[in-house]
């Protein structure tokens, strides 16, 4: 069996894990072990109930599971680098200026595009507070 990518395991409580934001449904995949969700179907043993939330999902957006970074990845060593990937959607923060987590075009670790509806954004490659954002995290992983 393959091994799962490195994910963040879901929390559902109420969705049964057959709705987008439960990161598993949306990525693909099925609920693993390390997820703490309540009354999932999100699972082999509820395949024809998944496959028809997957339909009816795909039957109003049919984006709906296609990945949200795309563009040019290059490879680094063993490591990808999105250094011209961006957001297909585009993040939309107001207060984070686009250099915490909760943008999701940053936790990526991509720039933000035209696509992005942020507000002070400072996500950009003139930015000089990203710049010593992103230094200062090499020196603190090294």
């Amino acid at each position: 069996p393959a091994t799962p990518s490195k994910r963040k395991p879901c929390n559902c409580k109420n969705s049964r894990c057959l709705k987008l934001y439960c990161e598993c449904f949306a990525s693909g995949t099925y609920c693993c072990t390390s997820c703490n969700c309540q009354a999932c179907h999100n699972n082999e043993a509820h395949a024809e109930e998944r496959n028809s939330a997957v339909e009816a999902t795909l039957e109003r957006n049919p984006q709906a599971f296609r990945p949200k970074i795309a563009g040019n990845l290059q490879s680094v060593g063993q490591e990808e680098s999105p250094l011209h990937g961006r957001h297909t959607k585009g993040c939309h923060c107001k207060k984070s200026g686009c250099l915490k987590k909760y943008c999701e075009c940053f936790q990526a670790g991509v720039m933000c595009s035209g696509a992005c509806k942020c507000h002070e954004c400072k996500n950009t490659e003139e930015s000089s507070e990203r710049r010593a954002l992103l230094s200062g995290l090499g020196e603190m992983t090294s």
